[in-house]
């Protein structure tokens, strides 16, 4: 198993369910921030103008070779759990071999006041099953 992935668990049951203790749904959240991340490279959290505002979470990772895009297969909220899955595109034709940034983009949408745990699957064979690569947690306010 991964090992961010374990530093990861401890992240995902000390966080509280948006709305617990039978309160009625939360107001919608105007800001969004990242309470700790399990990341190599810090989340940039994008907020898009609406009412009531929408949310991009943006990641950089290294990647093998420059070139390399991401494409968003899912996003899926499930309580206090935003479940991301994505597939690692590689380049097309001869490329450097040299580790190089690559940047994805993840639409959270809009949310509700409170804690979040995104994790993101990865996978680069898009036959193969999406696999934890890491976790955040986030706080909506």
């Amino acid at each position: 198993m991964n090992f961010r992935v374990l530093l990861a668990l401890p992240l995902l049951l000390a966080t509280q369910p948006a709305g617990a203790g039978g309160e009625s749904a939360a107001p919608a959240a105007t800001s969004l921030t990242v309470v700790r991340s399990e990341a190599a490279d810090p989340f940039k959290l994008v907020e898009l103008d609406g009412s009531p505002p929408t949310f991009v979470a943006e990641f950089t990772q290294q990647m093998p070779t420059p070139g390399w895009t991401f494409r968003i297969d899912s996003v899926e909220t499930h309580g206090d759990r935003i479940v991301a899955r994505l597939t690692e595109i590689r380049p097309q034709g001869m490329v450097v071999q040299m580790i190089a940034p690559g940047t994805a983009k993840i639409p959270l949408g809009s949310l509700e006041r409170g804690r979040y745990v995104l994790e993101i699957r990865s996978r680069r064979n898009p036959q193969a099953d999406h696999r934890p690569a890491f976790a955040t947690v986030l706080l909506a306010r």
